[in-house]
């Protein structure tokens, strides 16, 4: 089951597809986005596997920046340890950075201490709430807000950069594919 874990979690950046979803913003995103539009959401899958639903959330539908107010929402749809969790985004952070894990030790401790344990249905809301610090809700509870730096663009970067594991859903995801 742990090998099996650690494969999904690295499909987290897997290719991801999209679809279309009149519902409304979670009662977090509205309450630190005023009047948040959906810019862009997307399935992640693993073969045959569903492993979460993700919306971008900005306070504009114009073309997204990392330097607006935005908020990520992921809705998990298979178990994962927040350890596993933290060690796949700092590990891919490093793979943008062209670093090494291990170059990340305080983020990856920081992220640990913000995440939970998903399992399904759990939701993890990210909100950027400048560059250097971001808030995290766990089904709509605030659990945590973290300062790192350059952290929005770094952590958010996993889902929304150019050079995302899966460029073409991170365009989809900002609302350009």
């Amino acid at each position: 089951m742990k090998i099996l874990n650690t494969v999904l979690a690295v499909a987290l950046f897997a290719p991801l597809s999209t679809g279309a979803n009149g519902q409304a913003a979670p009662n977090e995103v509205k309450k630190e986005i005023s009047a948040p539009q959906l810019q862009g959401k997307h399935t992640a899958r693993y073969w045959w596997f569903r492993l979460f639903n993700a919306e971008l959330w900005t306070a504009n539908s114009g073309e997204f920046s990392f330097d607006q107010e935005f908020a990520l929402s992921i809705s998990y749809l298979y178990p994962f340890t927040k350890e596993l969790l933290a060690r796949t985004s700092v590990e891919d952070i490093a793979r943008v950075e062209g670093g090494k894990p291990e170059d990340h030790a305080k983020l990856e401790k920081l992220l640990i201490g913000c995440l939970v344990d998903v399992d399904k249905g759990t939701r993890i809301t990210g909100v950027a709430e400048s560059a250097n610090k971001i808030a995290m809700y766990v089904n709509g509870r605030k659990s945590c807000t973290m300062s790192y730096p350059n952290v929005r663009k770094r952590f958010f970067g996993i889902w929304l950069a150019p050079t995302s594991r899966d460029a073409k859903g991170a365009r989809r995801l900002r609302g350009n594919g």
